[in-house]
């Protein structure tokens, strides 16, 4: 693949999760809106929901690849995740290699905290409309709302605040 390199098996992974929950995503958007002017059939559900699905799908492999390629390739990717988990730089990177690619990763905590903050009113916003949907929409919506708050809050969040950290520590130990 052009500019993000070689994948190994997790990558490939997080690329098949990342279309499952686009996937997903797309999936119970498009019944939630549907849903709003048909009544939720299987026959709605195969003719719309289906082929956004699989849309959803491909939008959010294409998005995932374009991130790695954005940050230099997959494996420039691992090695960040690789630095941020074991809180250090290897000594023989450079500080114009280490210090973007960490404070890359320190901004996503901004990123994280938005998602939390929609992910608050969308399910608020599910909760109330939970009569009009019906059980089983409302029940997809409430949970796809709390993965993607609890995916901010218990991942990325995190690793941007360790990320932060290690630029301060860095930053001091290099001056």
């Amino acid at each position: 693949m052009h500019g993000i390199g070689v994948v190994d098996e997790a990558g490939r992974l997080r690329l098949l999760g990342t279309a499952v929950a686009g996937a997903a995503f797309a999936l119970v958007l498009t019944m939630l809106v549907t849903s709003s002017f048909w009544t939720a059939t299987p026959q709605l559900l195969v003719s719309v929901g289906l082929p956004a699905a699989l849309l959803g799908a491909g939008i959010a492999g294409w998005l995932q690849l374009r991130s790695w390629r954005a940050a230099g390739g997959y494996e420039q990717v691992v090695m960040v995740e690789r630095w941020v988990t074991e809180r250090r730089v290897p000594a023989e990177v450079p500080a114009e290699i280490w210090v973007p690619r960490l404070q890359a990763q320190a901004e996503q905590q901004v990123g994280g905290w938005g998602k939390i903050v929609l992910c608050v009113f969308w399910t608020a916003m599910t909760w109330s409309m939970r009569d009009q949907h019906g059980t089983v929409i409302t029940l997809l919506l409430l949970g796809l709302w709390v993965g993607l708050g609890l995916w901010s809050a218990l991942w990325v969040i995190p690793r941007a605040r360790v990320a932060r950290d290690m630029l301060r520590q860095g930053v001091v130990a290099h001056d």
